[in-house]
This record gives C-alpha cells, structure tokens and sequence, in this order.
C-alpha cells in the first residue's frame, strides 16, 4: 500500500488537497461553461449537461498536462532489458493529444447546441453572404 493511502484506499494528506482542489478547478469551469449555454432550449440543455462536465474536467487536466509537459518535456526514457534504452512520447504528451481530440469533439456537439444566429433579410447582402450564412455547417 503506498505511504499515501490509508486504509481502504481513501486519499490522505497533500493528495486529498490537491484531489479537492482540482475537484474545486472543475466545478468552476464546468459553472463557467454552464453560463455561456444559458441560452439554450432546456430540453437541449439536459442533453448537454453531461457534455459540459467532461469539457470541464478535460479542460482542467489539460492544464495539469501542459504544465507538467513544460517542466519534463515531451519525451521519456525507456529501458528494456539490460541494454536496450531510448526515447519515447511521454505518457503525459500521449494523453494530452488524447484528451485533446475528445475535447474538440466534445466542444463541437455543445457548438452544434448553441442557437444559430438569426439571419438577416434576404437580399441586403450579396448572394454569397446569404448562401453561406444560410448553411448549417458553418
């Protein structure tokens, strides 16, 4: 059992403050998040809420990840066996991009959620503007 842990794996010392604090990081850009989908339809909102919880926590944890990514690098030594070493993406760097994909996926379905602008009358721009302002993709 490590020197951290005590009895029934529960979290002591230094590391229950840190877990508490990150806990605390998440809650306020999940709140953060929540006030820029505000105006949303409610039905809508209760499909996003679980949505905007892991936008919150990836978020946040990218931010540990960077920031231990710039005090050790992107790279770590590996040994295998007696004399085989190198060098390899860090464990760090992998689950940053990981994390990095699903956040941009992520972030697309709450954009996707957001009410579309209203338009303007038809034919007080050229023909363009109307034609792009009008496709659902954008």
């Amino acid at each position: 059992m490590d020197a951290n842990e005590a009895a029934g794996g529960q979290l002591v010392g230094a590391d229950e403050a840190e877990y508490q604090k990150k806990v605390k990081r998440i809650k306020k850009e999940e709140a953060r998040i929540k006030k820029l989908f505000g105006n949303i339809e409610e039905d809508r909102k209760k499909l996003v809420l679980t949505t905007i919880a892991d936008v919150a926590f990836m978020t946040i944890t990218m931010q540990d990840l960077r920031e231990t990514i710039n005090r050790k690098g992107t790279t770590a030594i590996y040994k295998n066996g007696e004399n085989q070493y190198g060098t390899k993406q860090s464990p760090e760097s992998q689950t940053y991009l990981q994390l990095s994909q699903k956040l941009t996926q992520a972030m697309k379905i709450l954009v996707d959620c957001m009410p579309k602008p209203e338009r303007k009358q038809a034919g007080t721009g050229d023909d363009f503007e109307d034609f792009v302002e009008g496709r659902e993709d954008v």
